[in-house]
């Protein structure tokens, strides 16, 4: 074969193949193209997550036939070597035709021969085959091959966007495990939200909710619908989203027929569901008969259904329950709090059941169709069964009820006043001497609510002698069966003493040097363990352990308080009527150490014997005192107080006693005067420093500040030394601390002309200050919201007694007027004292704080513009004249204003409380800086801030119980999971700017502009950076 026709060829090949190049990358570019157009689609009209598939194949064959029509019209235009050969010689005029020539003889030449001159040309033309420009005319551009790559390159970079197209992307989800879309069904306002099918029975009439979790939204937004069958008609409605994301919510309301349902999506839908009623076991009614214990004479009454019932406490309670009956075989169960009853079937469709009333009983019905117990209980709403307690009884020695000192022949009338809510029993007297009890009892029958009864304690009829003590007190026993309830009316004392010795009230001295013995306060504490041992003996174990615990301990105390007077007195006690007074105090130290010994071991009982006997020779002992001191002052001379030893009783009072919270609050505001002085000077130092760094003086002008920092260093010192005095805390001064050592180096600093070197301790020591200065208006804080919360417990005080005082008022008969008269004008009298307290405290935190102060006294003012004390007077008149209801009325008007006066007091306090919690003022700044921040923040940035803030709210002390608090701290929870960025952000902004509205209402607002202007105007880093603060400096005087 001719080398020309070879070459030809060659160029017809090459002229197919790049035609072919080109519709592969036709066909590579129009795939994305058409995967794009059918985004659009996607856009307009949602393609379904199971059809994605094959309209993604679809583009993907569009494609395929655009390759293919184009590469079947590049083999229909392959050029044959006539074409390519005519294509040359216009490329190649020089040719003159010789090659067109040369193509068709060779054509000719497969039929026969060729003559001389043909086949020179033939020749002729094989000869130049190598010299002709092949290339020419034929071979596609340089820029036919750039578009080629250009045209792969495009291909691919949109085929590689095209994977992020919503239909690639459903394609994708198609094939995935995880469902894009859930359903499940609850009871819409049960109990319990347990979780059914999608497809389930319920009871006929309930309410069920169904729900559909969507996890693949279509195009960023989630929706859902739901289609349901209705008179043959197939309905379509939107359902409902709920708090939790990508949750929707449909209501079949009442299900009565069977419910056919889908759930669907703009892409994905679920199988048709069925939702099928059945009729439940059903109440037809509930009887309750209660029959009160025998011992109270009530009668039985009736209680139809369930709700809430009171009934006396041991009452029977028998239930009559009627069902319907269909289903035929049902089971009832009543579901306790603690356990769970089976009724008891006594008739096809009645149920009974019986139990006694001790306990506050909360429990519910369930009733179960037996044959098919998959579809579980019908349940009904929860009862609650309250026992009306059978209170103890309440006893009291109406008189004298107090403690006595009288003579072993006395008599006593004591008067006894005993009570209770249906009755009492029994009322006895109980007298104690040396050891032996005694009981009578006044009286038996008839059983009355209320019993006033009288009984003379003779001390005649029995053996008594000068130090004797008898312990009296009321008994009293209510009808309560089987077996009655015990009440105690406190317990009094009697001493034994001799005619001359009740009159005194001194304590003796011995002759010489001798100090006071405190018999007296001896004998107030054994009588204290006394009364406590009683009290003991009638609580619980628990009760018991308690209080043996606080026996001991007072035991213990009083042994020691004992022992050191008999140390410091050994050898100088007299004797008295052939007595040794050192040695009854040293029995009666030995009687309480087996008091505490016994109480140790928990032995109440035991320990009741020994505790007596120390108080009876610590009453013997008072006695012979007395009666020395008696005898000294009718003219065998009157001893010396040690004038040493009551300077230091005085010092010790005056330690003991407690500091008033307003003069601690004046004392305060002096050094925080002090501070805010030094604070001041401080930085005026700072701002001299700063222009002799910048103008670089040396010399007597930087001496003059050193010896200024140096006087302010001093000042400070002693302030310092004055707080350690006080305290003996290092860390209470360690702000000053830090600020004496920041103003001593830079004084140094000034001394040796470096200015520069001085400027960052400087303002290290104004930051120093600073914390001073906050650390004493912390304190201060908490000193005026405990005053001030002193003040409200007072208002509450003050508010339950007078709402105790108006019930009494409620219940008054004729004739009791009087004494209630007398409680109403001691309720007032503490009215008025509580508002001048509040005046008082007001004017003291004037220096403080003026909101405050405004606050308080606004607080006062209010009540009294309300009425406090026009209503308290106004009640004290009504009762004078017996007008009840009037007074009751004015007395619940007085109780509702002090109620309202505390809350208001709360409210100051709080205020006060929260000026020294930084932590919280930290948090309105961090909300204040967020709500400027949030605009232009970053998904990531906007993420990590939100759930730093979620947290921080999320720890206030109020977080779990404050509803605003939780609904924000969700919502900021919300925004790190939420997929549009937009909605994400302005979720954020309306959460931070809320939580900073609640917030700020922890303080006043002035309180909140105050801290941040500080903040503001701080320049001082942080002691933890002061090398970095001095090495700046150092570089910037350095030129660096």
């Amino acid at each position: 074969m001719p080398e020309f026709i070879k070459y030809l060829r060659r160029e017809s090949l090459l002229y197919f193949f790049a035609g072919t190049l080109a519709a592969v990358v036709a066909g590579v570019v129009s795939w994305p193209l058409f995967l794009y157009a059918l985004d659009a689609y996607d856009s307009i009209v949602p393609i379904r997550e199971s059809e994605a598939f094959g309209m993604v194949v679809a583009t993907g064959s569009l494609s395929l036939v655009v390759f293919l029509v184009l590469f079947i019209w590049s083999c229909r235009k392959k050029p044959s070597a006539e074409e390519v050969a005519r294509q040359i010689e216009r490329a190649n005029p020089e040719l003159r035709d010789l090659l067109n020539c040369a193509v068709e003889l060779q054509g000719k030449s497969r039929n026969g021969q060729l003559s001389f001159m043909e086949d020179r040309v033939v020749r002729l033309t094989e000869s130049k085959a190598r010299e002709i420009a092949w290339s020419n005319g034929t071979r596609p551009k340089s820029l036919f091959w750039t578009a080629l790559a250009a045209g792969f390159a495009l291909g691919g970079v949109l085929s590689a966007w095209g994977l992020e197209t919503s239909p690639l992307q459903k394609t994708f989800a198609s094939f995935s495990d995880e469902p894009g879309l859930t359903i499940f069904t609850t009871k819409t306002v049960a109990v319990e939200q347990i979780q059914y099918p999608a497809t389930h029975e319920f009871s006929r009439g309930t309410d069920v909710s169904i729900f559909a979790d969507v996890t693949r939204g279509h195009r960023g937004e989630k929706n859902a619908f739901i289609e349901f069958k209705e008179d043959g008609k197939i309905e379509r409605i939107e359902m409902v989203s709920t708090p939790t994301l990508g949750r929707f919510e449909f209501v079949a309301s009442s299900l009565q027929q069977p419910f056919e349902y889908r759930v669907l999506t703009p892409t994905l839908d679920t199988p048709w569901e069925r939702l099928s009623p059945f009729d439940p076991p059903a109440m037809v009614q509930a009887k309750w008969t209660v029959s009160p214990p025998s011992y109270l004479n009530m009668d039985s009454f009736e209680h139809l259904g369930f709700g809430y019932l009171r009934a006396p406490e041991g009452s029977v309670l028998e239930l009559e329950l009627e069902v319907e009956n269909s289903p035929e075989r049902v089971g009832a169960t009543i579901h306790g709090s603690e356990s769970n009853f089976t009724l008891a079937l006594e008739e096809p469709t009645v149920f009974s059941y019986s139990t006694e009333l001790h306990n506050e009983w909360t429990a519910y019905l369930s009733l179960m169709d037996l044959d098919v117990p998959e579809r579980g209980s019908v349940q009904y709403d929860e009862f609650t069964f309250a026992p009306i307690p059978d209170e103890p009884p309440l006893v009291e020695i109406t008189e004298p009820a107090k403690d006595l000192q009288l003579e072993a022949d006395a008599s006593l009338l004591i008067e006894v006043f005993a009570s209770d809510d249906h009755g009492i029993a029994d009322v006895r007297i109980n007298v104690s001497h040396a050891g032996d009890k005694e009981e009578e009892t006044l009286f038996i029958e008839p059983v009355e609510k209320e019993k006033k009864l009288s009984y003379i304690l003779d001390l005649s009829e029995r053996a008594l002698a000068v130090g004797d003590v008898i312990t009296y007190m009321a008994l009293a026993m209510d009808n309560k069966e089987p077996e009655g309830q015990l009440a105690r009316s406190e317990i009094y004392f009697i001493e034994i003493l001799p005619p001359e010795g009740n009159t005194t009230d001194g304590e003796g001295e011995g002759d010489g040097e001798q100090k006071e013995i405190p018999v007296r306060d001896f004998i107030n504490k054994t009588k204290k363990i006394i009364r406590m041992t009683y009290d003991g003996l009638i609580e619980d174990e628990i009760g018991q352990e308690k209080s043996s615990l606080a026996i001991g301990t007072d035991a213990l105390g009083l042994k020691h308080a004992m022992t050191k007077v008999y140390d410091e007195n050994e050898g100088q006690f007299p004797i008295q009527d052939g007595i040794d007074l050192g040695e009854l105090l040293n029995e009666a130290t030995y009687h309480i150490e087996q008091t505490e010994i016994y109480a140790g071991d928990q032995m109440l009982e035991e320990s009741l014997e020994p505790s007596e006997k120390t108080l009876r020779k610590l009453v013997q002992l008072y006695a012979l005192m007395q009666k020395m001191q008696k005898q000294k002052s009718k003219g065998k001379g009157k001893p010396k107080k040690s004038e040493e030893t009551a300077d230091n009783q005085e010092q010790q009072e005056n330690e003991d006693q407690p500091k008033d919270p307003s003069e601690e609050l004046k004392e305060l505001g002096k050094d925080l005067e002090k501070l805010e002085e030094f604070e001041d000077r401080q930085k005026d130092l700072n701002s001299e420093i700063g222009r002799a760094a910048g103008s670089g003086k040396t010399g007597e002008p930087n001496k003059q500040i050193a010896r200024e920092q140096e006087e302010l260093r001093r000042e400070l010192s002693e302030l310092r030394d004055e707080w350690y005095k006080k305290s003996g805390s290092l860390g209470e001064v360690g702000s000053l601390d830090a600020a004496g050592t920041e103003m001593k180096d830079a004084a140094g600093d000034l001394r040796r002309d470096e200015p520069r070197e001085a400027r960052p301790h400087g303002d290290l020591a104004a930051e120093a200050l600073a914390n001073a200065i906050s650390e004493v208006e912390g304190k201060m804080a908490g000193l005026a919201a405990g005053m001030v919360d002193q003040m409200s417990a007072e208002a509450g005080g003050l508010a339950s007694k007078q709402r105790e005082l108006a019930e009494d008022t409620g219940k008054a008969k004729p004739g009791e007027g009087e004494p209630l008269k007398e409680e109403q004008d001691e309720l007032n009298e503490q009215a008025r004292d509580l508002l001048e307290k509040i005046d008082q405290a007001a004017r003291s935190l004037g220096n403080f704080n003026e909101n405050a102060t405004e606050d308080l006294l606004k607080g006062a003012r209010d009540s009294r513009e309300d009425g406090l004390e026009r209503s308290g007077k106004r009640a004290a008149n009504s009762l004078l004249y017996e007008a009840f209801p009037q007074a009751k009325r004015e007395e619940d008007k007085v109780a509702g204003n002090l109620e309202k006066l505390k809350e208001e007091l709360k409210g100051v306090a709080d205020k006060l409380r929260n000026l020294g919690n930084s932590a919280l003022q930290d948090l309105v700044e961090q909300l204040r800086e967020s709500q400027e921040e949030i605009p232009g923040m970053g998904e990531s940035d906007l993420k990590e801030k939100t759930e730093e803030l979620a947290k921080a709210l999320g720890e206030l002390p109020n977080a779990e119980s404050d509803e605003r608090l939780l609904n924000l701290t969700r919502a900021l929870e919300q925004v790190p999971i939420m997929e549009n960025p937009t909605q994400a952000k302005s979720l954020a902004s309306a959460a931070v700017a809320e939580a900073l509205e609640l917030v700020e209402q922890f303080f006043w607002q002035e309180a909140v502009e105050n801290r941040l202007r500080k903040n503001q105007e701080t320049t001082a880093a942080p002691g933890r950076y002061k090398r970095q603060v001095e090495e700046y400096f150092r570089r910037i005087a350095e030129g660096e």
